[in-house]
């Protein structure tokens, strides 16, 4: 007693020491595991003998305090007699063990933790815990009900966690995966006037591309179709393609530039070759004024996709719909110039090395709206339910 109030009375005198005045945080909101590795990251980075002994004694006062606490846990879970707390038991084992395996490597002379061995204790509650567990599963299994089998799927993973393919276990989570997620039929509709081109559904429907499959949900389409009832339809309906004109804009530009072409002697009035201080002929820049002109030609043809987005439930009553619209433009700019190339800047430069591009065909702008369509479909199944 006196030194479990000794130790006290060190966490009260070091309150105000920032890293002291967390630790003793911890320990009064019960966390003492947080509590623990605090001071144990203090203790390794201390030189200071006197606070290394002053650690070391609240180290210890903490995990006698954790013991206790635990213990009393236990003890308070045993006597209810309640099955339903044999995976509780089972992590608070689990946790005077953890405990003692992390103190172990910092025992001396001067810290002694009284150990004891649970490991008989972990190992009952284990399979105490598993087996009640696994039958409240298999109940919740034998509703055939699709969130029992949700329900279930969270109580194998708990025995997955303790005691790892415990008999029928995984094979038990995988059925609960399968039966207790919501089945969604993913189409395409062509409700324009338009042709849908093979490569183009079939881009838009491959469902691995979307990255939607989620542990309770589960997509599929015409191409790998579920053999079974669909909990809800999600239909891409196409309602036109609008493809614009080609497009060729010309720009007409002339250029003019005095530049430096050389040099020339200067002369004087008689024409004579001027000197300079030393008798040097004097040299000047021959300006000459040059020009060029040019045509800046820009290419466009854009396609237009408008489309509806709609979710339906089982016996295909819309819930929702959303609209979807999808537009890509083909774009080209390049020059053709007469006259001194020098006049040009240097972005008329670059785009004098580039030439004409044939214009794309209508089935192709459609087919490279496709990513962005994908894109957009993605946000709005995401973004609902």
């Amino acid at each position: 007693m006196i030194k479990h109030f000794f130790s006290l009375l060190i966490l009260t005198i070091f309150f105000g020491c920032s890293p002291i005045k967390k630790i003793n945080s911890n320990v009064i909101s019960g966390e003492f595991d947080k509590a623990i590795n605090k001071t144990i990251s203090e203790l390794k980075k201390t030189k200071n003998k006197k606070k290394i002994i002053q650690y070391e004694s609240i180290l210890l006062d903490i995990y006698n305090r954790s013991v206790i606490s635990s213990k009393d846990v236990i003890g308070r879970l045993k006597k209810d007699g309640n099955p339903e707390y044999f995976d509780d038991i089972y992590f608070e084992y689990n946790k005077l063990i953890d405990r003692e395996n992390k103190l172990k490597n910092i025992s001396n002379e001067r810290l002694k933790f009284n150990f004891e061995n649970y490991d008989s204790e972990l190992i009952n509650y284990r399979y105490k815990a598993s087996e009640y567990l696994l039958n409240i599963s298999k109940s919740l299994i034998s509703s055939n009900n699709k969130y029992d089998y949700r329900n279930a799927y969270e109580y194998l993973m708990v025995i997955e966690s303790i005691n790892p393919n415990y008999l029928e276990t995984r094979s038990l989570i995988n059925l609960c995966l399968m039966n207790g997620s919501d089945k969604i039929l993913l189409s395409l509709l062509n409700d324009s006037k338009s042709i849908i081109h093979e490569e183009f559904e079939n881009d838009l429907l491959n469902i691995n591309s979307y990255d939607l499959n989620s542990k309770w949900k589960n997509f599929y389409t015409k191409n790998n179709r579920y053999e079974g009832n669909y909990d809800y339809f999600i239909d891409l309906s196409f309602k036109s393609f609008l493809i614009s004109p080609e497009r060729i804009v010309e720009k007409e530009v002339e250029r003019e530039k005095n530049i430096i072409d050389g040099w020339t002697y200067q002369l004087d009035s008689d024409g004579n070759v001027m000197k300079d201080s030393l008798g040097n002929d004097i040299k000047i820049d021959k300006i000459v004024t040059i020009s060029a002109k040019t045509i800046e030609f820009f290419q466009s043809k854009s396609a237009t996709v408008l489309a509806e987005v709609r979710y339906l439930d089982s016996q295909k009553n819309i819930i929702d719909k959303f609209p979807l619209d999808s537009e890509f433009w083909f774009r080209n700019i390049y020059l053709e110039f007469w006259g001194d190339i020098r006049a040009l800047t240097k972005g008329e430069i670059k785009l004098s090395k580039k030439s004409f591009i044939p214009f794309p065909s209508d089935e192709i702008l459609i087919y490279n709206n496709s990513e962005n369509i994908k894109r957009k479909l993605k946000s709005i199944i995401k973004s609902f339910r």
